[in-house]
């Protein structure tokens, strides 16, 4: 009886997945001032994208670029605002431009006296690279430009300032202004001030409750209107 040898089959173990860090010990922001511009841009944008599935606003996470072999270590910025479109909106850790394939679309950096080299420098051309379509710098403590907010939009590969006042984002279909030191959002179609949560909130409440107490004057009157017809024709068979 012939025997039959089993060669021994190979395994290998999978390779374990890619660890990139979530944080790297530093304060969110700069300055309590900071922090609340920050989170209120950051409320104002998620609330207006709210109903559309393909628009991802965040800020203050890593976003990890594409790996570079001569780079060693997987290279990252920390936005303070971002936005990109045509992509899942969903909760991310990290932003991983080789998972996402994605550039953002347009960035937001809250600058200062410690960041402004960066922000202006190698922040910007990193932006560019990527492919950012537009991006904003705003001095929230008036320490760099007295202006207080710069505006660039991507061509050819190089960022070109925005000169027209107040300066509008293409990409989100936006105003930005500077109002008393803060920057503000406004959509150019109504002239309105972007709302965060919060205040979109109160006034659905406020909304809601108007049209709830016009709705009951409606029905009073109907009914009144009602009770007045009734004692006319009872006034008319009376009459007769």
């Amino acid at each position: 009886m012939a025997t039959t040898s089993v060669s021994k089959i190979k395994t290998t173990r999978p390779a374990k997945p890619e660890y990139l860090p979530e944080s790297d010990g530093k304060p969110m922001a700069e300055t309590d001032t900071h922090r609340k511009q920050m989170i209120a841009l950051l409320d104002s944008l998620e609330e207006y994208f709210r109903a559309d599935p393909d628009v991802y606003v965040t800020g203050n996470i890593f976003l990890y670029l594409p790996r570079d072999e001569d780079a060693g270590e997987r290279q990252s910025v920390s936005p303070d605002i971002f936005v990109v479109r045509s992509i899942k909106k969903k909760e991310r850790r990290i932003y991983d431009m080789e998972v996402e394939k994605k550039a953002p679309d347009v960035v937001i950096e809250l600058t200062s006296r410690s960041t402004r080299f960066e922000d202006l420098g190698n922040k910007r051309a990193i932006y560019a690279e990527l492919g950012v379509r537009e991006y904003f710098i705003f001095d929230p403590l008036k320490e760099i430009f007295p202006e207080q907010l710069r505006g660039f939009r991507l061509q050819e590969g190089a960022y070109l300032p925005i000169d027209a006042q107040p300066l509008r984002s293409e990409v989100l279909g936006l105003d930005l202004v500077v109002e008393e030191g803060v920057l503000r959002l406004y959509d150019p179609e109504n002239g309105e001030r972007l709302r965060t949560h919060a205040e979109a909130e109160a006034a659905r409440r406020v909304a809601e409750t108007r049209a709830a107490r016009e709705t009951e004057a409606r029905r009073q009157a109907e009914a009144e209107l009602a009770r007045l017809r009734e004692e006319l024709a009872r006034l008319r068979n009376k009459s007769k």
